[in-house]
């Protein structure tokens, strides 16, 4: 049986590109028009797969789908009690049906199975699988739980955290990018520049560790709250600083080790200069958590937490780097 000719919401005219794909997608979405949204895709079993999936990733839900360019389609939607996100796919027409769709942003999983969602007061955490869930909900619930009892009062934080394992390091290196495989998780804005919030995307590969992902989940969390991939112009030392600063008071298995990662670094002299943190090297940020436990000892959390948004600002910093520096350098040497 061949599928129903593609119309847009208006009048049932032809449809004539993107724009009226867009418009009948999102008008058969809210209609919770099921057949007729699949219609709306080719008749080959790939395409009608991508087409059940698309639904039922998005049906019933606020979603606004554009047409940004000829063959781009722009979904705006969200997991359950995420902020929206902005995502975009490439778009491959066959005739006046759909005959593809691929992902030509990052937050682009309603073009795949549906995930498993828990969500719970300040949390939102969507995996691929149940035995994904039950891990990471706890991760999540545990690092949460140790970070609440280290967190500096009258901080501006961002609610709900949000935390996606992805199905494999594929879907992971989507957000994470070259050598997604040496990470265990990213903290990112999903999408396009327009999402409104960021996401905690966890490596599924990472060791099933409890404790060691408690830890990562804290860290991640203080990028999260803080918002820290919209500070542009913060330096690594101190965003990293800041969020293994307070992950080393949530967890004290971290602190021992940065301790004795610090030590080790500094045992042939004292840096000259502030962490350069070019890879995710732990070392590095053993150090970059020094750096920011003297500034924090100098004028306290709130100086701290504001010097990290100034310096993504057009004023830039408060407090000079080689006030830091000096700072820094006492810090450490204080270590031996």
């Amino acid at each position: 049986m061949l599928a129903a000719p593609l119309l847009n919401a208006c009048a049932g005219s032809p449809v004539r590109g993107a724009a009226d794909v867009a418009a009948a997608l999102e008008a058969r979405l809210a209609a919770q028009d099921r057949p007729g949204f699949l219609a709306l895709f080719a008749s080959t079993t790939g395409a009608q797969a991508l087409g059940a999936r698309f639904f039922d990733n998005l049906g019933g839900r606020s979603v606004t789908i554009a047409a940004p360019a000829p063959h781009r389609l722009q979904v705006r939607w969200s997991l359950p009690g995420e902020p929206t996100v902005v995502s975009e796919a490439f778009l491959t027409l066959a005739g006046d049906q759909i005959a593809n769709l691929t992902a030509a942003t990052t937050g682009t999983e309603w073009l795949g199975d549906q995930p498993i969602v828990n969500v719970e007061s300040g949390l939102v955490v969507a995996t691929a699988t149940q035995s994904q869930a039950g891990r990471w909900l706890a991760a999540a619930k545990s690092g949460l739980s140790a970070l609440g009892s280290v967190l500096p009062a009258g901080q501006k934080w961002l609610r709900p955290l949000v935390l996606l394992a992805p199905l494999d390091l594929l879907g992971f290196a989507r957000y994470a990018g070259s050598g997604a495989s040496a990470l265990a998780a990213v903290t990112v804005v999903p999408g396009t520049s327009g999402s409104q919030g960021v996401r905690v995307v966890v490596n599924p590969l990472a060791p099933n560790d409890a404790p060691t992902e408690a830890a990562t989940v804290t860290h991640e969390a203080v990028h999260a709250g803080m918002v820290s991939p919209r500070l542009t112009g913060t330096p690594g030392w101190l965003v990293e600083g800041i969020a293994e600063a307070l992950t080393a008071r949530a967890h004290p298995s971290v602190a021992a080790t940065n301790g004795t990662l610090a030590r080790s670094a500094i045992e042939n002299g004292i840096p000259s200069e502030l962490p350069q943190l070019l890879n995710p090297d732990p070392a590095g940020y053993a150090l970059a958590q020094i750096a920011v436990d003297a500034m924090v000892h100098q004028v306290g959390w709130t100086a701290v937490f504001a010097e990290a948004r100034a310096r993504s600002a057009p004023r830039g910093p408060i407090i000079a780097d080689s006030q830091v520096l000096a700072w820094y350098r006492d810090a450490l040497a204080a270590l031996n």
